[in-house]
């Protein structure tokens, strides 16, 4: 368990009240989604478990298709799944979450979903959907993940956020995700003009700042095609994180144009 300030304890206990509802109204699950910490049970630091910002996922759903059948891989206590459903209609939404913790909690704070707690990498059985999202955890994480999986990925890499993406290509259309920004070949969230590190053309990378080695070992390997967003810059979320405060950045693939 994270150690948590006096500060973050009462804003926890307001949401834990809350959650003891049988019932919540549509604000007080919006207040449980901003006060309930990720960290009061669990050392979330090891497992990379860190929630999206309620405004920021508000500017991620607008990267989603309309009334698409979505999966939320990693979905935490279901913070993307939510405005998902509630502002782009993905009414077929289905929430896959490891944590039992979590888990319990997401289906409090959205029941219309179909909750699965399981890995991801029981992705087989999940079945296929027009668009997968993810805030999944960042960087080397222990996975447990077997041979046999290892043996159906092209991604040969230990980035977590990277193998998510993979994931998703294999059971979904489209994806939209939140990853570091170091696991991105462009940079944009924080900087004042976009810069894709793929152009050595002037107006694009004026830097001449290479792809970062795990970006292209990933783009080789899988032949995905990352796609920039619509302009979210995510630095302006910075410091509404709950135990860190990370430089992302919001990424897209079209997973149909790319054969397998």
């Amino acid at each position: 368990m994270a150690k948590l300030t006096k500060a973050e304890i009462k804003e926890h206990n307001i949401a834990v009240k809350l959650l003891e509802k049988d019932k919540l109204t549509f604000e007080e699950k919006l207040t449980v989604f901003e006060k309930w910490n990720e960290g009061a049970l669990s050392v979330n630091s090891e497992a990379g478990a860190f929630f999206t910002p309620l405004d920021f996922a508000n500017d991620f759903s607008l990267t989603l298709y309309s009334k698409a059948k979505t999966i939320d891989l990693c979905a935490g206590i279901g913070m993307l799944a939510f405005v998902a459903y509630h502002y782009r209609d993905c009414k077929d939404i289905t929430c896959v979450e490891l944590s039992p913790v979590y888990y319990e909690v997401g289906k409090k704070l959205l029941p219309e979903a179909n909750w699965i707690n399981a890995s991801i990498f029981d992705f087989e059985s999940f079945g296929y959907f027009k668009q997968s999202i993810s805030n999944p955890p960042f960087g080397k994480i222990k996975t447990g993940i077997n041979d046999n999986i290892k043996s159906k990925l092209k991604y040969i890499g230990a980035e977590f956020e990277l193998i998510t993406i993979e994931i998703a290509s294999r059971i979904a259309d489209y994806g939209s995700f939140i990853v570091p920004q170091g696991s991105t070949p462009f940079r944009y969230s924080g900087y004042p003009y976009f810069v894709d590190l793929r152009e050595k053309s002037p107006g694009y990378n004026p830097n001449g700042q290479p792809v970062p080695n795990k970006v292209q070992k990933f783009i080789n390997e899988t032949g995905l095609d990352y796609q920039f967003n619509l302009g979210i810059d995510t630095s302006v979320y910075q410091s509404n994180w709950k135990g860190v405060s990370p430089i992302c950045e919001v990424v897209c693939f079209d997973f149909s144009s790319t054969g397998d």
